[in-house]
């Protein structure tokens, strides 16, 4: 009896040892992986063409991608996370959670006309400098056709956030009694991803993470499936899975059904009626705009023919979905919903780095399209432009 235990003992503690130099040694692969992968995924993006209309130089744009990896979140009551805030040489995160807008048009921030831009990570403009996002881009163009007018443009996009999200954050501005004029909500992508990765409309993205973690302080069961979640080894072991299988979780997910599209689209059509719903109580315009994506782009160059195949398994959902919400007789009637999903059809440039974010060329072409649905809300142009000293946002930032 004693032999056998002692066996079991001999055979548990190899076994744990195994495990744990297992998980040590992918440890350090995968911190090298990763961060290496930065870089080498960056010099593709470099070779893509996408910074080629910029003058950045080739080192300045890793420095923009390296950021993005560095940015971290925390918690937030009602939005799950917010942004911490960051001081980074191309990403600016004040403390307040949002980030860094060019504003030159502000003269003084108690009487500005506010613009308020909500959105996911595309709104917050991933892979561009802070002068370079959607709303630095059309608080310039602004600027730059109303020069005389005293605006100012924030930016409350968010990775990953949703409508459902965004609807939470303006109310929250509400409750502060920070009231804005315009109120532009730029989405479709992460609605559709969350969609996606649930198999049901209306969850925020990601939440099945939050629900492994829901009560985790109160049961060891789920301590234990975090901690092998989480863990480097089982990270190796799904890779290889996939690898082995030809990607088998992707192939099953184009099989979502047309019923989750028809969901998707109703659950977003509810949430524009309910942020319209706020406009004559609290005197703002709401905007809802929804975003292009790399399978609404009518030349793909050869960089985006690589996303579009990497990722087609999303495309069927996008379509319907899209589909049902242009189809729907609120959508149709409503001159504030503005499907600006064709906005790149003009351009045979290279516009994503992946198959929904663009660079900063495509940021100053919503921009121009957004301005261009607005624009009644500013005084006509009566003189040229004039250039004052930039005036940034009045906000701390960390330093």
């Amino acid at each position: 009896m004693k032999s056998k235990l002692k066996f079991a003992y001999i055979l548990f503690r190899n076994v744990l040892i195994t495990f744990l130099l297992l998980e040590i040694g992918l440890g350090i692969f995968y911190s090298y992986h990763d961060e290496s992968g930065i870089d080498g995924n960056t010099e593709y993006i470099i070779a893509s063409g996408l910074y080629d209309d910029s003058d950045l130089d080739d080192e300045a744009i890793k420095e923009i991608y390296r950021e993005l990896r560095q940015q971290d979140m925390q918690w937030e009551p009602y939005l799950h996370y917010r942004f911490k805030p960051m001081k980074g040489k191309h990403n600016t995160i004040y403390e307040n959670g949002l980030r860094k807008t060019a504003n030159p048009s502000l003269k003084d921030s108690a009487t500005a006309l506010k613009i308020f831009c909500f959105g996911g990570s595309t709104m917050y403009s991933s892979g561009a400098r802070d002068e370079h996002t959607i709303p630095s881009e059309l608080s310039r163009l602004i600027h730059e056709y109303f020069p005389e007018q005293n605006v100012e443009v924030t930016n409350f996009g968010c990775h990953g956030y949703t409508r459902a999200t965004e609807n939470i954050q303006l109310q929250r501005e509400l409750v502060k009694k920070n009231i804005p004029d315009i109120v532009i909500f730029y989405d479709g992508v992460n609605e559709v991803i969350s969609g996606h990765q649930n198999n049901e409309a209306g969850s925020p993205t990601n939440a099945y993470n939050r629900k492994k973690e829901f009560k985790i302080a109160h049961s060891y069961k789920k301590r234990i499936a975090l901690m092998v979640y989480s863990s480097n080894l089982y990270r190796f072991i799904t890779t290889m899975q996939r690898k082995l299988f030809t990607n088998s979780a992707y192939i099953q997910l184009e099989s979502r059904s047309d019923a989750l599209a028809i969901d998707i689209a109703d659950n977003y059509i509810g949430l524009v009626k309910l942020s319209k719903s706020l406009e004559n109580e609290y005197g703002f315009k709401v905007y809802n705009f929804m975003q292009p994506n790399i399978y609404s782009k009518k030349f793909l160059t050869e960089a985006e023919k690589r996303y579009y195949d990497s990722q087609q398994y999303y495309e069927n959902l996008y379509r319907l979905s899209y589909d049902m919400v242009r189809k729907d007789s609120l959508m149709i009637n409503d001159p504030t919903f503005l499907d600006i999903s064709n906005a790149f059809d003009n351009t045979e440039k290279t516009i994503y780095f992946d198959f929904c974010h663009t660079g900063e060329l495509g940021n100053e072409l919503i921009a121009t399209k957004i301005l261009a649905n607005i624009q009644w809300h500013f005084a006509p142009k009566t003189q040229d432009p004039v250039t004052n000293p930039e005036t940034e946002q009045l906000t701390e930032v960390n330093k």
